[in-house]
């Protein structure tokens, strides 16, 4: 199984007034919606779960791609956590914070 948590600093989004923070997210959603469940949390990050009866690897995986090249994205992201257990379900899902290795290793999202 493989999940992607998002979450946007909306407060920054709305206050610098760039960008519109639905179409945002109206992006975002587009790039899951043919492999992956949706799921809100509390704090405003959305989860994005495979679906097991899709092709969510591939997916996740352009999802990944494409959201890293994105100025907007990296500029606002504030939480980007990658789980995957290698589609084993007795393993536990291992997270990888894509948004500290994005900011190590891509310009876009230096802060």
């Amino acid at each position: 199984m493989m999940k992607m948590l998002i979450r946007l600093d909306e407060d920054r989004v709305l206050s610098y007034g760039k960008y519109d923070l639905a179409d945002m997210w109206r992006k975002i959603d587009e790039l899951f919606e043919n492999g992956c469940a949706k799921e809100v949390q509390s704090d405003g990050a959305v989860l994005y779960s495979g679906k097991v009866d899709k092709d969510y690897f591939t997916c996740i995986s352009i999802a990944y791609i494409r959201l890293s090249n994105r100025e907007w994205f990296a500029r606002y992201c504030s939480k980007w956590i990658w789980y995957d257990n290698d589609d084993d379900e007795n393993l536990p899902l291992a997270d990888v914070d894509i948004l500290a290795k994005e900011r190590k290793r891509n310009p876009l999202f230096a802060i």
